[in-house]
């Protein structure tokens, strides 16, 4: 199972909004993009919500801010969830212990978790499942509709609560001082600066040492018995715990970081305070780096260190737990928001490393403000996120009513007046102003965005990433680039615009250099003027007419020809998912040599 659509009611500052998260192509990261301010936390809050329910005695911080002195109406958060075919396989076992032989699949229900006010005054909160499957008892040919006020219909619901409902982690944030003790047993255990460490350690016993125990069978009641078997049981657990997690946050550590740390090892110290009595005692665990022949607690390294170790800690072993089946959904707010530009892009990378693993699907939302946080790969599935009662020109003027919007980054785009390239809306959004120091790159400007995500996709995941210095970035359209040219010549920086060598990108071709003269007759390319063996054709064109419906299909099996749309969603999809389509010799060599003229091109 998984999430697909939230629709948000009156929850806080957001009147009425919809996030769909089956768009194609389909992304497993959602990026959330907007200032402060802009509403990003709310809508965290609100999908959250679904399954970690606000409290009654919270529950006045959902109305509307305008209508906080007298509101009547409902707060609502309703999720949309896809029942696929192994879990209709898992339900129609599930219905036969209960007496009946058959059922007819769903393919989504949805949950409505819901407050009423009356005169801001909360009544008990309201949530009920929109689920009513068809069944055949045994014995009879007669289908009926299960109802919620049936015994069979709570089980059923109570099943798919614990065993195949999608779970939602929401981290508000990470804590960069990572405790030097956790406590596992005892009165601190539960505290609440305490709690989510133990919880995740609890996860990683059940991964390790015993897939039904607890940290109080599995270590402590064996850690306070005295005779040596006891001690050699604890002992062996201590040291396949301590290797379990070496092994995993190393073994990421490397992939993230390029670093083979051989010598950090992660020492695993369980003791209880001989002060206490028994009855009384702090059962607590240390965690602590060894590096060389010194050993450091995670709070005596290094900022990006604490954040990234907490990071790796939080979701890597949360990620791994066996009872979530469902597509975990993780929320994260404004993450490393506070880090160096460069350990933002590490952790871009890990994201990706986190949802690449097919055996334990995930999907990551996040909040952001920051352009080091934006993979262009997913803005597909990103949403801009505006507040219409925030003027950042002045911030001290008249505020309208709160009214939180998050638009698909595509929808945006389009709307976008006066666009020079297809990144553009996002930086102005972002009120992003490059630095007086920031290096522009030799940049090679196509003509749109399905030509970037075709170039990126040959060389990243068909040719893995051959060609590493080609600096992409897509533009408005062939005769819609003038803005990002003037931009590059003020900048005095190396550009290069690369058309379809088909009559519209001559045609182009022509208007640029009439446009600005001579001066730029080098920058202005169509792919036959870099590879005349490839001949007048639009970018698609260079796959075999076979490759252009197979593709085309890929995306849309009832497709029995090429369709355009349908084979550039396809293409971006496989970049995102990083999915070897198969393809020709012949087009993979074509590709090549073009990309490996752009890779050494010498810019002027």
């Amino acid at each position: 199972m998984r999430y697909t659509r939230f629709e948000i009611k009156n929850f806080k500052g957001i009147e009425n909004l919809t996030i769909d998260l089956s768009k194609q192509p389909y992304n497993r990261i959602h990026t959330f993009v907007g200032l402060n301010e802009s509403g990003k936390t709310t809508i965290l809050e609100a999908i959250n919500s679904v399954v970690n329910n606000v409290h009654i005695t919270d529950a006045h911080k959902l109305i509307p801010k305008h209508l906080k002195a007298s509101f009547t109406g409902k707060t609502s958060v309703i999720a949309y969830i896809e029942v696929d075919e192994e879990d209709n396989k898992k339900l129609l076992h599930k219905l036969k212990t209960l007496g009946y032989s058959d059922f007819k699949p769903i393919e989504y229900f949805t949950i409505n978790c819901c407050w009423e006010f009356e005169s801001s005054q909360v009544k008990p909160l309201t949530s009920y499942w929109d689920f009513t499957p068809t069944v055949r008892k045994k014995q009879s040919k007669l289908y009926t509709s299960l109802r919620d006020n049936s015994k069979d219909w709570h089980l059923l619901v109570r099943y798919i609560k614990d065993l195949l409902m999608p779970r939602i982690i929401y981290y508000e944030n990470f804590l960069f001082e990572f405790p030097d003790r956790i406590y596992l047993h005892g009165p601190k255990a539960n505290e609440e600066n305490n709690k989510a460490y133990k919880d995740i350690i609890e996860d990683i016993v059940r991964e390790v040492v015993d897939s039904n125990g607890s940290i109080e069978k599995s270590l402590y009641e064996i850690y306070i018995q005295q005779d040596r078997g006891a001690k050699d049981i604890f002992k062996a657990r201590k040291n396949r715990l301590q290797e379990y997690i070496t092994t995993q946050v190393f073994s990421s550590w490397g992939k993230l970081f390029n670093s083979t740390e051989t010598k950090i090892e992660l020492n695993f110290d369980i003791s209880i305070p001989n002060s206490q009595a028994k009855g009384d005692v702090d059962f607590y665990v240390e965690i602590q780096i060894e590096e060389n022949s010194d050993s450091f607690y995670i709070s005596e390294r290094s900022l990006g260190f604490r954040w990234f170790f907490s990071f790796l800690f939080f979701i890597l072993f949360r990620k791994n737990r066996k009872t979530d089946l469902g597509e975990t959904l993780f929320l994260l707010d404004e993450p490393a928001s506070n880090l160096h530009s460069t350990a933002q892009k590490k952790l871009l990378a890990t994201f990706e490393h986190f949802v690449e693993d097919e055996n334990k699907p995930l999907k990551l939302l996040y909040t952001t403000h920051s352009h080091h946080m934006i993979n262009p790969k997913w803005l597909e599935g990103a949403f801009v996120v505006k507040n219409e009662a925030v003027d950042y020109a002045n911030p001290f003027g008249n505020r309208k009513v709160t009214n939180i919007t998050a638009i698909p980054y595509k929808h945006f785009v389009a709307e976008f007046p006066n666009q020079q390239d297809y990144f553009q809306p996002i930086l102005d959004t972002l009120e992003y102003q490059p630095g007086l120091l920031e290096k522009v790159p030799n940049i090679i400007i196509t003509e749109g965005k399905n030509d970037y995500y075709t170039l990126r996709y040959i060389n990243e995941v068909i040719l893995n990433n051959k060609y590493k210095k080609i600096h992409l970035l897509p533009g408005a359209g062939c005769e819609k680039n003038h803005a990002v040219i003037q931009l590059y010549m003020a900048w005095n920086k190396s550009f290069m615009i690369l058309l379809d060598a088909d009559k519209a990108g001559i045609k182009a071709q022509q208007a640029y250099l009439k446009n600005f003269g001579d001066i730029i007759t080098k920058n202005i390319k169509t792919y036959n003027d870099l590879n005349s063996e490839i001949g007048t054709v639009t970018m698609e064109n260079i796959f075999t007419e076979e490759e252009k419906i197979s593709i085309s299909k890929h995306f849309d099996t009832t497709l029995g020809s090429f369709k355009k749309s349908a084979f550039n969603t396809a293409i971006q999809s496989a970049l995102i998912n990083k999915e070897k389509i198969e393809l020709s010799d012949e087009t993979v060599n074509k590709f090549d040599k073009l990309l490996g003229q752009l890779n050494s091109y010498k810019f002027v």
